[in-house]
């Protein structure tokens, strides 16, 4: 069980101070942002907010959720706030970023770290939170309760319509550790660790001021934050070390388990001829993945012995379609090999969903989560094939607000199916490989040319909607609109830089809030940061014609609570 302070942990460490580094917010800063902002704006982080009202719900054997669908575990899903968002937007499954043994300042991660080059593909080199395991614990449990709030005094959906899937990697020792294994026993139960006590704490002391959200709501939240495992493992994880951590899983943690499989399942013949056929020969796959991954034979050997394992132990077994695709680096990123995803992402991982669809039929659960958007999600979905989460089309210029569009797509389905169905998933692989919506488009992002300006740029708001940690946010500063960014919640994934349609980085040009003196002191941004009782101010980048919109954005700032942690 966890141990120490639980401000401590809900506050989180303020040792990382630099920019890169994300610093989470502490529970009760966020129970009140969030209550102050909805109250005015009817949005939760910028985020427009979606009640689920249709009476219906999507069901297997651990679960019973409002809509089958969420974020995939990614940059959406590291920290409480781009939960809360999510759920605000309409999502109901959240695939949890990846855990795993080495975490924290252990873990190096060269950024920028994601690239979004067109509406095709998407790109990226991070593979788990950036968090320590302790962080990324206290990060859920703020945003499990956060929901549970949100779904009674919003009124946005059942407290129950929500499913949390943690996800660990990335070998059976690992997952054995001290720290993993204590970070799933607390997601298992958290009752008894200070941040689960401190946030049900600070829940109660407000419940006075709350319009809905009760005591008695409060005492019926149970302390079970995750419902169900996946497994990621690296490519090249060999089938018995795979279907031992399955097998462990199921039988030592009683946990519904989905095995995360790799689109190098397909082979490597196939996966350039997909790839060719729809107009990306250019990408450089890395044959060794193709030779060193799971085989058809051997995954379809390993999954029967699995599904009789949990039929015998009367538990949950399915698999998740599919991770990433490891490709040779391009340039676009800073590392040698880089991971692919988005529309051709989802060809091959349909191609995958055929082949077991072929072996296993319907008796094999699968979720899926490559390349979904739009144009799929309900087709995939009328396959049988759920949950379904994403994270490139959320990458883009909606952001999370495509969550509520395809929130309205389900509240018109009116017939479901609970396991995939052979023959609609050939149907759909058909006609998909064929679909020119899945070509290779070229596209060059539009930049002016001119540079970012610290102020008055033309608040397009692409910052704002394609960063996955809420790190940008608009102000209304004496009547006009500027973009504020906000320290504490920016990684450097470099999504807000590519979409920009100036030359520049939003992170590095925008006025910034600090979250700490010492991170204001290092910095290199002009910004403020609350020191003691005064503030301090650098703001250098602007126009001397911007001197009264410099000082409305900085009043704006003082007064404006969601930057404060």
């Amino acid at each position: 069980m966890q141990t120490g302070s639980g401000r401590a942990l809900a506050k989180a460490s303020l040792k990382a101070d630099m920019s890169d580094k994300m610093i989470p917010a502490d529970f009760s800063v966020m129970l009140k942002n969030i209550r102050n902002e909805y109250n005015s704006k009817k949005t939760v982080y910028g985020v427009p907010a979606k009640i689920i009202s249709r009476k219906i719900s999507y069901k297997n054997e651990y679960m019973d959720i409002e809509m089958p669908f969420g974020p995939a575990a990614g940059p959406h899903t590291q920290l409480a706030q781009n939960i809360a968002a999510g759920y605000a937007a309409g999502a109901r499954f959240f695939e949890l970023k990846t855990v795993q043994v080495i975490d924290g300042e252990e873990l190096h991660i060269n950024k920028p770290c994601i690239s979004v080059p067109d509406e095709c593909e998407c790109y990226n080199i991070e593979w788990s939170t950036e968090l320590t395991t302790a962080q990324a614990f206290a990060e859920y449990v703020k945003a499990y309760l956060l929901l549970k709030f949100m779904s009674v005094e919003f009124e946005l959906g059942r407290p129950d319509g929500f499913s949390f899937n943690m996800s660990v990697g990335y070998d059976l020792q690992g997952i054995k550790s001290k720290k993993v294994d204590t970070f799933i026993e607390n997601m298992k139960n958290a009752e008894n660790t200070a941040v689960y006590r401190e946030c049900c704490a600070c829940l109660a002391e407000e419940t006075d001021s709350f319009s809905k959200f009760s005591l008695t709501d409060l005492e019926r939240i149970k302390p079970q934050i995750a419902q169900s495992i996946t497994v990621s493992t690296m490519h090249g994880c060999p089938a018995e070390e795979i279907e031992k951590i399955a097998e462990y899983l199921m039988a030592e943690k009683k946990l519904p388990v989905y095995i995360k499989l790799n689109p190098t399942l397909n082979g490597l013949a196939e996966t350039k001829k997909i790839l060719a056929d729809r107009g990306y020969a250019y990408i450089k796959l890395i044959e060794s993945n193709f030779v060193n991954d799971l085989s058809q034979d051997d995954a379809e050997a390993m999954l029967r012995r699995l599904l009789k394992k949990a039929e015998k132990a009367k538990g949950f077994f399915g698999v998740k379609l599919t991770n990433t695709l490891p490709v040779a680096a391009d340039g676009q990123l800073p590392d040698k090999q880089m991971y692919l995803s988005g529309k051709p992402l989802f060809l091959l991982s349909l191609a995958a969903a055929e082949k077991l669809a072929e072996k296993f039929g319907d008796e094999l659960p699968v979720s899926f989560s490559g390349g979904l958007d739009g144009h799929n999600i309900s087709q995939i979905f009328e396959t049988g094939i759920y949950p379904l989460t994403m994270a490139t089309v959320l990458l883009k210029g909606k952001g999370y607000r495509c969550l509520s569009e395809y929130a309205d797509l389900f509240g018109r389905i009116e017939k479901t199916v609970s396991r995939p169905q052979k023959d609609k998933i050939s149907f759909l692989t058909g006609i998909s490989l064929n679909d020119a919506y899945y070509c290779k488009k070229q596209m060059v992002r539009s930049k002016k040319g001119a540079k970012l300006p610290l102020l008055n740029c033309k608040n397009c708001g692409l910052c704002i909607t394609v960063c996955p940690n809420r790190a940008n946010i608009m102000l209304d500063a004496g009547g006009k609109k500027q973009v504020v960014h906000i320290d504490a919640f920016c990684n450097e994934c470099g999504s807000c830089a590519v979409f920009c349609p100036y030359e520049g980085k939003p992170y590095r040009a925008k006025f910034t809030v600090y979250h700490s003196l010492k991170a204001y002191m290092t910095g290199i941004n002009d910004g403020m940061v609350k020191a003691e009782d005064d503030w301090k101010i650098r703001i250098m980048a602007a126009k001397k014609e911007d001197s009264r919109d410099q000082a409305e954005l900085i009043k704006a700032a003082k007064k404006d609570m969601r930057m404060m942690l």
